[in-house]
């Protein structure tokens, strides 16, 4: 029936599937039926495809999770047959007649042709298969090229000259399963290879230590170990030549444009030179031939193709210099951008950027590492050249591909020990770029590769005996910064295609040259030139946030290395355009609320004002946050420590009473906007820590006062996108400050005025968070979920007594956390991976704080109504959340990223429970009807959950054995 189904190949691959999953599934008894009785019988009389088909399904299906015990002993046993009757003699057979019909051949399939090099005709697509079910079986059974030698070798079949030969085919199907073979057997060598070697060690250790009986035996495993080590070094060496040969063919298929099989044999010689290095490096196994194949294709123009020689190449580059001093010009040539790729919106130049910031500057980092001073040496003499040379349309991609090459590697470079060439190179690259005078340099792209060339090497440039070096590249960078400002609209291109712009890197490039040597800033020009470059914003709107944030940071770290009496004032007058701004914009904001006019046109009008509010906010908590962090080290370097600190405290307690009107007032009227909760949540997190001592408690009132009235504003707007930040604070509050926070005698007399704040904050979170769950749809009411459990998982772990009496007015005794505990199962299950990891963590750090909770110190009846709201935890933990962990877990129902988390609460749950207490909630799960273990496992499973409770502590074994359970749950 040439027409029919069964004509069509694909449709015989598929069948031969079927056949194969049907006959595992049966069990071991009839997979050895199907293959000995069968298959291997008729092989000469049935289709060559269908045999090799049904043979590679087998295997794969074999290994399989759901696979039944004992059918990969059987598959063990049948593989001499196999190899030797069927897979065998039809790989040569059909290798043999793919030879004589060509690669020109065609097929055709019903009404359909397809060319040799696409599919392949019959006999390529046979011998493909023949390979693949010869990789599937050396798969199953852990068979690598040695014992795969061994098996053919009481045949006239050469199956490593066979597997040789079909490197020469030009079907894209036969290659790529013959290069996926050949890393099989490779990877399965080398595991053996590994014994050898550990037999090897053991010997030598216990030569003189065994009786002799084993002394013997450990002898003769010596002997056969030593042997397979001889087989397999062989067979390298004769795939090394095999696979080198084809650099030949290799140059023929680019020229044809066939990118297919280049790949391939680019995979395989990048298999075989990662499994021969150690033979090449001692000179066991030449490798010319194999290596001039992987320089042919680092040169390929797909990177694809690179890609993988690159990555081979680069893995023995830093153990020899001399394949380093080779590898970097192809290195530095993919570096520059192809010019066919500058404007492309197709996908090619993502897939290039791609290449060059993973494969490529991996590839470099290990160039350098094997020839370093080469490395820097060539690089300088690039950008110097480059920046001498005529311009031209392709001068600017190949002097940011020497920046790039700069870059790659900086991270490195600047660690090591000796900077001499390093420094010495740097200050020949930055005097080349000064003297460009941007003439080349003042391409957007160069311009911001050269700021973060600077970036990354600000330090070792500070340090650089040439002390105008470190001027010159300032000078650089000041000016990309005001050449960035000036060209702004003109970037947004370069921004969305490269994640950069010019404006954005001189930013970056200014803070580390700030903080790597602020005292060079201190001079009143250079504090001028900084000011004006701070107050540039308030000119020209277009400077994003962040890069203001980034200059932020450097100027505090300038602050920082003044004497420590001009602190305050010189903090002042950082912040001073930030106050101006939110006085003026927020007159601004409300005269427009305050008018008349329709909702929707006023909303539009007033948007843009909260963002440029926001923004301000946000940048006086950077402030904050830098001046804060800015190189303390060096504020308790000398002279009176409780003086500095004090001074340094004392000017941003200055800065923030100067800005609490403002931030008060927009608290008060503008918080329901998210973007003005977001920016006064990060502010009021970044000043928490400035409280260190009880005589700073007037200090925390105010800031928790501003996030009361906050809160107020939110929880009446029920907007939860603007709760999520300021719930966020409250988590930080409370664990910074919860132990101060928890019921004493010693507390309640010295802070109980932050203890009556604490509270007020978090029944005001808790009612936001309950008003917005139910004004609100399902999916918005989950985003604000997380951040709660996350203050109350604070609350649990710092102050425990205080979140169990927590409760609003007229309502019972641990309202909040009753309510959070009967959520929890609910959570537990849900689609959103940073709601269920929150709740696990509340849920853990609750009943480990139970465990170790002790109630001494408080008065009997408040004892007595704190044991109950503890025994309503207890038992809504050992019923309704064990239950649904254990299902979730061990029916495989969890995602794989909260399998760890759910197995560490369940262990904290057993410790912390009875047997007696649990048993029958531990029943209830794993007799679910979702259990598809059996009744034997289900018996094995509560024996060791017992056993868990019954013991202090509870081994890895039982985080192997949930895990365990859930793999038996997946399906294929």
């Amino acid at each position: 029936y040439p027409r029919s189904s069964f004509s069509d190949p694909i449709a015989m691959e598929q069948l031969c599937g079927v056949v194969a999953a049907n006959a595992v599934s049966t069990g071991p008894a009839a997979v050895r039926h199907l293959v000995s009785d069968w298959i291997v019988p008729s092989s000469d009389s049935l289709a060559p495809l269908a045999v090799v088909a049904i043979m590679s399904h087998i295997a794969m299906e074999a290994v399989g999770k759901g696979c039944p015990a004992g059918t990969k002993d059987v598959i063990r046993s049948l593989v001499p047959s196999v190899f030797k009757c069927a897979i065998g003699p039809i790989l040569i057979d059909s290798l043999r007649e793919s030879d004589e019909r060509g690669d020109d051949a065609m097929i055709e399939t019903g009404n359909i042709s397809v060319s040799a090099t696409g599919g392949g005709n019959t006999e390529h697509r046979t011998a493909a298969w023949a390979l693949r079910a010869l990789e599937s079986w050396c798969k199953a059974n852990s068979i690598g090229a040695v014992k795969l030698r061994s098996i053919f070798s009481s045949t006239n079949i050469n199956i490593l000259e066979a597997i040789a030969d079909a490197l020469y085919s030009n079907a894209e199907v036969m290659i790529d399963a013959v290069s996926d073979l050949i890393e099989t057997l490779l990877h399965h060598d080398a595991k053996d290879a590994s014994v050898t070697m550990g037999i090897s060690i053991a010997g030598s250790v216990m030569n003189n230590c065994l009786p002799a009986d084993i002394a013997n035996q450990f002898l003769l495993a010596q002997q056969m170990t030593g042997e397979n080590e001889k087989s397999r070094i062989s067979i390298l060496s004769e795939l090394v030549s095999a696979v080198g040969l084809q650099r030949f063919r290799f140059a023929e298929r680019q020229s044809n444009g066939d990118n297919a099989v280049c790949r391939c044999l680019a995979r395989t010689a990048a298999a075989v030179l990662l499994e021969s290095q150690d033979l090449i490096k001692n000179g066991t196994v030449q490798a010319s031939g194999l290596l001039d194949l992987l320089f042919k294709a680092a040169s390929h123009p797909s990177v694809y193709v690179c890609g993988i020689a690159v990555e081979a190449l680069a893995a023995i580059a830093p153990s020899n210099s001399e394949l380093s001093t080779r590898l970097l010009p192809y290195l530095q040539g993919k570096a520059i951008i192809p010019f066919h790729l500058i404007r492309d919106v197709d996908g090619g130049l993502d897939d290039y950027t791609n290449f060059r910031d993973r494969v490529l500057a991996d590839a470099l980092i290990a160039c350098y590492t094997g020839c370093s001073t080469f490395y820097l040496e060539s690089c300088g003499s690039a950008i110097e050249e480059f920046c001498q040379s005529s311009p031209s349309p392709h001068l600017p991609y190949q002097l940011e591909a020497a920046l790039f090459c700069m870059i790659a590697v900086s991270e490195r470079a600047s660690k090591e020990p000796d900077k001499q060439v390093l420094c010495g190179q740097l200050e020949k690259m930055v005097s080349a770029l000064a003297k460009n005078s941007f003439s080349t340099t003042s391409h957007p792209l160069v311009m911001a590769k050269m700021c973060r060339f600077i970036n990354k090497y600000a330090t070792s440039i500070s340090s650089c005996q040439t002390k105008s070096v470190f001027e010159t590249a300032s000078e650089l960078v000041f000016t990309s910064f005001n050449r960035g400002l000036n060209e702004y609209s003109t970037h947004g291109q370069l921004a969305s295609t490269y994640g950069t712009s010019p404006l954005s890197e001189a930013s970056n490039a200014f803070k580390q040259l700030l903080c790597s040597s602020p005292a060079q800033f201190s001079t009143p020009a250079a504090r001028s030139a900084l000011e004006n470059a701070w107050k540039m914003p308030y000119a020209c709107q277009q400077i994003a946030i962040e890069d203001r944030e980034m200059l932020c940071s450097g100027l505090c770290s300038v602050i920082v290395s003044l004497p420590s009496e001009q602190w305050n004032a010189s903090l002042d007058a950082l912040a001073q355009p930030i106050l101006s701004c939110l006085n003026v914009v927020t007159k601004e904001a409300d005269q427009v609320t305050g008018s008349a006019g329709e909702a929707g046109q006023r909303e539009n009008i007033v948007a843009p004002i909260m963002n440029r509010l926001s923004n301000e906010i946000r940048l006086l908590a950077a402030v904050v946050r830098c001046f804060i962090q800015a190189d303390v080290s060096q504020i308790f370097s000398g002279g009176n420590r409780a003086i500095v600190i004090a001074r340094h405290r004392n000017a941003l307690v200055s800065l923030l009473h100067k800005s609490w009107i403002y931030l008060t007032h927009i608290g008060r009227k503008y918080c329901s906007y998210e973007v003005i909760a977001t920016s006064i949540g990060q502010l009021l997190t970044d000043s928490l820590s400035l409280y260190g001592s009880e005589e700073e408690l007037p200090l925390l009132l105010e800031i928790t006062g501003l996030a009361k009235t906050s809160l107020s504003v939110v929880a009446k707007a029920k907007n939860p996108t603007s709760l999520v930040p300021l719930l966020s604070f409250m988590q930080k509050f409370m664990y910074l400050h919860g132990s101060n926070i928890e019921p004493s005698p010693r507390n309640n007399a010295i802070n109980e005025p932050i203890q009556v704040m604490a509270k007020n904050l978090m029944l005001i979170s808790y009612g936001a968070v309950r008003s917005c769950k139910t004004s609100q749809d399902n999916d918005v009411s989950q985003g604000i979920a997380s951040p709660m459990f996350d203050t109350l998982s604070s609350c649990a772990k710092k102050c425990p007594i205080f979140l169990l009496t927590l409760s609003r007015d007229s309502q019972p005794l641990g309202e909040v956390i009753r309510s959070s505990i009967e959520s929890a199962p609910m959570t537990l299950k849900s689609n959103e991976m940073d709601i269920v990891l929150s709740s696990i963590n509340f849920l853990k750090e609750l009943v480990s704080s139970l465990t170790s909770l002790s109630l001494e110190a408080l008065g009997e009846v408040q004892r007595d109504a704190i044991v109950s709201v503890i025994a309503s935890i207890k038992h809504a933990v050992q019923t309704d959340v064990i239950i649904t962990a254990i299902t979730s877990t061990c029916v495989g129902i969890s995602p794989r990223e909260v399998l760890q988390p759910l197995t560490d609460l369940m262990r904290v749950i057993l410790m912390f429970s009875q047997w007696s207490d649990i048993e029958a909630s531990v029943s209830i799960a794993i007799n679910c009807g979702q259990f598809q273990l059996g009744d034997e496992a289900k018996s094995v499973a509560l024996q060791a959950f017992k056993k868990c409770t019954e013991s202090e502590y509870i081994t890895a074994n039982f985080r192997k054995m949930i895990s365990d359970m859930w793999e038996m749950h997946q399906t294929d």
